[in-house]
């Protein structure tokens, strides 16, 4: 029976600089550092994507178109480099070992090739194979001239994600709005390649500068905290989306979409619900684990707001929290934290409704 084609993202997550470290470094640790660095890389992709096979020193994942919001994917691939970014910094840091395998790590780095289009799956040697001309290409890249630029003059490996044309397009982004370089890559037999490079290494420089948003102390409104039945990268999702948040929070429309198509920090929405609207601004985003916002609440004043998601077995636990960032109106900021307990009660009685559970201090 012949294959049935499909549709969807392909990555291809890859080790920067893993030749030379694996040359120069003693072979019984070498790949144990590897290894546990790639299942820290997949560990955050898988979910959206789904991890189709293990090639040395990377990894291959694909995604059915459908299967996630396209934003969501970008999140999952800045969250993995985060994720590795900072295993690296925990190796250098907590590791007693003088070994050179130990000591090279940090020179690694990783690299990210995202396409969209078909392909289909084949058994081979027992084994499921994703196979297609789309599978040509986004490993192909790997060779091209963005990865050889990789490298800087000593040697020094630098993150990067680099799209096609077509994951651009799938994906819904403006490549001018969100600072993405355009180049081309020409593929024997397949012609040229349009593709645009977004640099990691700057996200993961302005991450480990900047304090996370936390909220505490005699300002604190709102501390409750809720088991949602679905995992990290799902519930973030629903409480980032624009489209998604209204299933949720009640009668609430977006009235902007984010610069380029991507959210991050320095994003600005406006939400209505009923007469009023308040503003928002995003000021900590670490996917899949941490945003924080500041919110014009209106008859209120400023509002900073933070959610913070941790897996757990069957599920997460998003924490939220209300702090009053200047003067506020007390009896409107408490009759706003009752809004939002009710509003994460629904979010959590969407996926179990009866596993729901919800705890609230400082109301």
């Amino acid at each position: 029976m012949a294959a049935v084609p499909e549709t969807g993202f392909l990555l291809v997550a890859d080790l920067t600089g893993y030749t030379a470290y694996l040359s120069g470094a003693e072979i019984e640790h070498a790949p144990m550092i590897a290894g546990d660095l790639l299942e820290t890389i997949v560990g955050r992709l898988e979910p959206p994507f789904r991890l189709a096979k293990f090639e040395g020193d990377a990894a291959f994942l694909f995604v059915e178109d459908g299967r996630a919001e396209p934003g969501l994917l970008l999140d999952a691939i800045e969250a993995s480099y985060l994720a590795f970014r900072r295993r690296l910094r925990s190796i250098e840091q907590a590791t007693a070992c003088d070994c050179t395998a130990c000591r090279t790590a940090p020179r690694l780095d990783l690299k990210f090739f995202l396409h969209h289009g078909q392909y289909v799956r084949t058994r081979i040697a027992g084994r499921d194979e994703l196979a297609g001309s789309s599978v040509i290409v986004v490993h192909r890249l790997l060779k091209g001239a963005a990865a050889a630029r990789a490298h800087d003059a000593d040697g020094r490996a630098s993150g990067f994600v680099l799209y096609t044309g077509a994951a651009v397009d799938a994906v819904g982004l403006d490549p001018g709005v969100v600072g993405l370089v355009a180049g081309q890559e020409d593929i024997e037999h397949l012609g040229p390649i349009a593709t645009y490079a977004q640099d990691l290494e700057g996200r993961w420089q302005h991450e480990a500068a900047r304090p996370r948003l936390t909220l505490g102390g005699a300002d604190l409104l709102l501390d409750a905290i809720v088991t949602v039945g679905a995992d990290a990268p799902t519930v973030w999702n629903h409480m980032t989306s624009p489209a998604l948040r209204a299933r949720w929070e009640g009668g609430i429309v977006l009235d902007e979409s984010p610069a380029g198509g991507r959210m991050g920090v320095g994003t600005t929405l406006q939400c209505v619900t009923g007469r009023l609207a308040s503003i928002e601004e995003i000021v900590d985003w670490q996917p899949f684990e941490h945003v924080g916002y500041r919110v014009v609440v209106p008859d209120v004043g400023l509002i900073q707001a933070t959610y913070d998601l941790e897996g757990v077995r069957g599920g997460t636990v998003v924490r939220h929290r209300w702090s009053a960032d200047g003067p506020i109106d007390r009896a409107g900021a408490v009759a706003g934290a009752a809004a939002r307990r009710t509003a994460l009660e629904r979010l959590a009685a969407a996926f179990e409704p009866r596993a729901a559970t919800l705890v609230v201090e400082n109301a």
